[in-house]
């Protein structure tokens, strides 16, 4: 999980370099089209040996259409807020995703949960501190960036029922792919030989922070995971300060703190109910 955060931090400052000259569109298709052409070997031996059926396309196109709203907001975002401001406002997701889980698969959530959703919400608005700062474009950018990812997570669960992970991994690079590049085509403009060191890196490391997510998830307990997932703020607001000079101030490190005690809190708790039953 240590490796994925490193990961997901550098690859949000290839996103800020990219920024200055191409479109979000276009480094979405340049994230998408580096995943595809890394997977293609292990795509095309999945499809000779007929594992890559599946009865739930509806399921998988609306995933889809969901990770890759969320990839262009984030990206937006990336490209004029702060990078720490960003990731902070993203720990959000999991709040989010838990009440979508109650609203959409009619699960239960404890009054725990909804007292830590609370305090989220308090976290996402001390960094934001609407009325005192400007709320522009990019934070609300965000903010739909979280709401899509939990949306996401919601998707992923229903489809992990029925179809393995490996195929859950393979039709998301593979249907985001088409769907990244039609809009490309009004706002393409062709990248320099010194450009593609960036979009490589943009593309790899993405790729091989979401492969390392899901082989930690699965070896260790969300508890121990969380913890972890901490360290893309500190991380990414290190980068973030040597290659653009920049800092997030006391309220963003504040709210970020809020909004992750409340996820680690609900994720002990869940851990506790699991052990008694």
């Amino acid at each position: 999980m240590c490796a994925a955060s490193i990961m997901i931090a550098m690859a949000a400052a290839c996103v800020r370099e990219l920024s200055f000259q191409f479109s979000t569109f276009q480094l979405v298709f340049f994230r998408s089209m580096v995943g595809v052409i890394i997977l293609a070997p292990w795509m095309m031996r999945m499809a000779v040996q007929g594992r890559l059926r599946t009865s739930r396309m509806p399921m998988y196109l609306l995933r889809t259409s969901l990770s890759y709203t969320g990839m262009v907001c984030v990206f937006y975002g990336l490209s004029f807020m702060p990078i720490g401001e960003v990731y902070s406002l993203l720990f959000l997701v999991p709040m989010i995703t838990i009440v979508l889980a109650v609203v959409i698969l009619k699960e239960r959530a404890g009054s725990h949960a909804w007292v830590a959703c609370g305090v989220a919400f308090i976290g996402a608005l001390v960094i934001l501190r609407p009325g005192i700062i400007a709320f522009n474009l990019a934070a609300a950018a965000v903010l739909i960036t979280a709401i899509t990812y939990a949306a996401t997570n919601i998707c992923i669960k229903s489809l992990s029922r029925t179809d393995t992970p490996v195929q859950i991994t393979v039709y998301g690079n593979l249907l985001a792919l088409p769907l990244a590049f039609f809009p490309t085509i009004f706002v393409w403009k062709t990248p320099s030989f010194s450009d593609l060191p960036w979009i490589l890196g943009l593309g790899l490391l993405q790729m091989l922070a979401g492969l390392f997510h899901a082989y930690s998830v699965r070896a260790a307990d969300a508890r121990v995971v969380q913890p972890f997932n901490f360290l893309r703020l500190p991380v990414s607001v290190l980068i973030a300060y040597l290659l653009f000079s920049e800092l997030p101030t006391p309220w963003t490190w504040l709210g970020a703190g809020l909004i992750f005690v409340s996820s680690y809190y609900v994720l002990f708790k869940e851990g506790e109910v699991k052990k008694r039953n």
